[in-house]
Order: structure tokens, then C-alpha cells, then sequence
């Protein structure tokens, strides 16, 4: 999708959504198997829209369960449905989130992501990572907080912002050929225009 009419500048791309796709996986987000909505407005998207956890082994092979699922409740812009997954290792020392929120129009998709830049700018930490191949409306970046690094992807698609965020691995050309992978397999189950 092409990104017109907005305020949004290829140097500030980057930044979309690291704050909320990112503050989830590090501040564990409270959500319980099969929880309902976070608010009134806002209804949970199926679960197939998420990669199951085989795949996500194929990438990541220490994240062994589905810890979490529900809605995104740290989705900026008033989705009108979303879907996290949090799969994890027994220990939770090693984490993997992905997001989708739906939103009614590819506008408002837009306006969210704008809103996110400016959570995002506020951030300490954040690093953006060079993934020149994944596209005009999309992101990764590193978020370090003392030990423990947060790596995350994020992109917008007409309606949808897509976020997977990787816990507890370190920032490597390894790990992030992973995570870009990774990040075409949830395109693909998501659906995405």
C-alpha cells in the first residue's frame, strides 16, 4: 500500500508502533487463554490471523507454548477488532508476541500509525534496525531495558498494523533474518491486502 496524504516522513517510519507493539512483550501484558474484549468498541479477531506455534518454532525452537491470548490492549487508534499471541518458553525468559488490529478503514489504520510515532519517539532505548527489503510501511527495531533486548517488527496494511516482537534473544544478523521470515509467514496468515 502506498502511504499518501499523511505527515509521516520515510525517516520517522521507523519508529511506527515500537512503543505499543513493544511495551506489551515487555511489560507482560495480562491477558488470559480465550479473554474477551479489551473494550466495548472493540471485538477479538479470529484466532487464525496469528501463526500457529509450529511455525513459530520453525524460526524460534525454544518458544515450546502458547502463554497468552486475547486482544492487543495497548493497540493505539481504536482498532474495531484485534488478536495478540504471546508464545513463550517455560521459564518465560524467551518470548514471541504478534499483534494484528483491524481497523474500519485504511485511514484510520494511517491515523494509528502516526500515533504510534509519537509514543515511539518517547521510548528509551530504541534502536531502529536497517531492513531496507521489507517495505515503505514497515519497521524493525531494538529496545533495550537493562539485560533483556526486545526486537520488533511492525507494519501497516490497508487496514491492518501487524507487530511481533522477540524477547530475550540478542539483536543478531541471525535473529533478525528470523524475525523478517517470520514476519512473511504472519503476513500470509493475516491476510493482509
Amino acid at each position: 500500500m502506498k502511504h499518501t496524504g499523511s505527515t509521516l516522513t520515510l525517516r520517522a517510519l521507523p519508529l511506527i508502533g515500537i512503543a505499543a507493539i513493544l511495551s506489551m512483550a515487555a511489560y507482560g501484558q495480562a491477558i488470559s487463554p480465550g479473554a474477551g474484549p479489551a473494550s466495548a468498541s472493540e471485538s477479538l479477531l479470529a484466532r487464525e490471523v496469528v501463526i500457529p506455534i509450529s511455525t513459530v518454532r520453525g524460526f524460534f525452537p525454544q518458544v515450546d507454548q502458547e502463554a497468552r491470548t486475547g486482544p492487543h490492549l495497548t493497540a493505539v487508534g481504536g482498532p474495531k477488532a484485534t488478536r495478540s499471541v504471546i508464545y513463550a518458553n517455560s521459564s518465560n525468559s524467551k518470548k514471541v508476541t504478534i499483534t494484528v488490529d483491524e481497523y474500519v478503514s485504511s485511514n484510520d489504520a494511517s491515523s494509528a500509525y502516526e500515533e504510534a510515532v509519537r509514543k515511539s519517539k518517547a521510548v528509551p532505548g530504541f534502536t531502529p534496525i536497517s531492513a531496507p527489503d521489507l517495505g515503505e510501511n514497515a519497521f524493525m527495531a531494538t529496545v533495550s531495558r537493562g539485560e533483556e533486548t526486545h526486537i520488533g517488527f511492525g507494519a501497516l496494511h490497508g487496514n491492518l498494523i501487524l507487530g511481533i516482537t522477540v524477547v530475550g534473544y540478542n539483536a543478531t544478523p541471525g535473529t533478525i533474518i528470523k524475525l523478517r521470515s517470520l514476519a512473511r509467514e504472519e503476513e500470509a496468515a493475516a491476510k493482509v491486502p
